[in-house]
């Protein structure tokens, strides 16, 4: 029932083509499961694909990131063609994710800085650098991640809250 909630308010808010949204709801069952095994949001994974690839599984960046979660493959267990799976590439960003939070112990704008432009964010923290990692990446990813929450409360929830509800902090402005 979540993953339902979950892709009715993905597709109310981010406003994507029809393909884009029928694979968002197609893959939001993966999105929770790993997000539970992982103790990750989904609320801020799914936010993160969204500012990622837009729910583009094929895509590639220039610096050579793939797939939906547009991880390196340098830096992953999987090749560029495997990441281009969303099932492979949902792993991977999940363990990735993972990682950078536990470098930045649970910080959820450094992790997702770290996830976006590695250690500069963990180590050099006051840097211009990281400052416009955090105003141009995490902070957006974690706005949407909220703006998700609250449509799923406000439309399906009401008093009843799902256990994910109160994980975005509202300190993600730094």
């Amino acid at each position: 029932m979540f993953a339902t909630h979950l892709c009715a308010a993905v597709v109310m808010t981010f406003g994507m083509s029809s393909s884009q949204n029928r694979l968002a709801c197609e893959i939001m069952p993966t999105i929770i499961e790993q997000a539970e095994q992982r103790g990750l949001d989904p609320f801020i994974f799914t936010s993160l694909i969204f500012h990622e690839s837009a729910f583009r599984p094929r895509v590639v960046s220039s610096a050579g990131a793939c797939g939906l979660t547009q991880v390196l493959p340098q830096y992953s267990d999987y090749t560029c063609d495997q990441l281009k799976k969303p099932k492979t590439s949902i792993k991977a960003g999940m363990i990735a994710l993972s990682y950078w939070l536990t470098r930045a112990k649970g910080d959820l704008v450094h992790g997702l800085c770290g996830y976006n432009a590695g250690n500069v964010c963990i180590n050099n923290k006051g840097s211009v650098r990281v400052r416009h990692v955090k105003r141009d990446y995490s902070n957006p990813i974690l706005e949407l991640a909220l703006e998700l929450r609250l449509e799923v409360v406000d439309r399906f929830m009401g008093e009843k809250q799902h256990r994910f509800y109160n994980k975005v902090t509202d300190d993600n402005t730094d």
